[in-house]
């Protein structure tokens, strides 16, 4: 999948918008996730996400096809949702992880599944109360599957205050998941 990105790039950069469109098919799902997360709303997730698709298509000629495609477009959808947080209150952060497997949930016995999400919507309480630069590297890392140098290129921080926001949310959430169990 993402092998394709640097000839869908090239292409697209020559003009081909069938190019771009592939890389929309392939990449949406994922950029929605990210986006979502930040999002009060799918409706407000979707606008985003097509924003950041329009500004891509304006600004092609910005991305490199020797450099991840991904990291560039959550760059615009990560400054789109900071516009988005200056403008009005902080959005609220989604739930963690509700797109579950139905066929895979079928298999769970229902106790597990009501634990499991339980512990999920616990997660997205305790990710919420976090400060917005610690929910932005959360939501890079785990919804986007960035690295730590793609989410410090993607937020323009050094690598060091990436892995310090990480950390600092990660224990700030073992903080409060441990209050929520005592």
């Amino acid at each position: 999948m993402e092998q394709d990105d640097p000839s869908l790039v090239r292409q697209a950069l020559a003009g081909d918008p069938s190019a771009f469109d592939r890389l929309v098919e392939i990449h949406t799902a994922r950029l929605f996730r990210l986006v979502r997360r930040f999002a009060p709303d799918e409706g407000e997730a979707e606008s985003l996400v097509q924003e950041a698709w329009l500004r891509a298509w304006q600004h092609r000629r910005r991305c490199s096809p020797d450099r991840p495609f991904f990291p560039w477009l959550a760059s615009i959808a990560t400054n789109l949702t900071r516009d988005a947080w200056r403008k009005r209150r902080p959005l609220d952060f989604a739930d963690v992880g509700d797109e579950i497997d139905s066929a895979a949930a079928d298999e769970v016995p229902l106790e597990a599944r009501l634990e499991a999400d339980e512990a999920r919507a616990r997660l997205a309480n305790g990710v919420r109360g976090l400060r917005p630069e610690w929910r932005v590297v959360i939501a890079l890392r785990y919804d986007g599957g960035l690295g730590y140098a793609e989410i410090a290129a993607v937020l323009g921080v050094p690598l060091n205050t990436v892995r310090t926001h990480l950390r600092r949310a990660r224990a700030a959430l073992r903080r409060f998941l441990e209050e929520e169990n005592a």
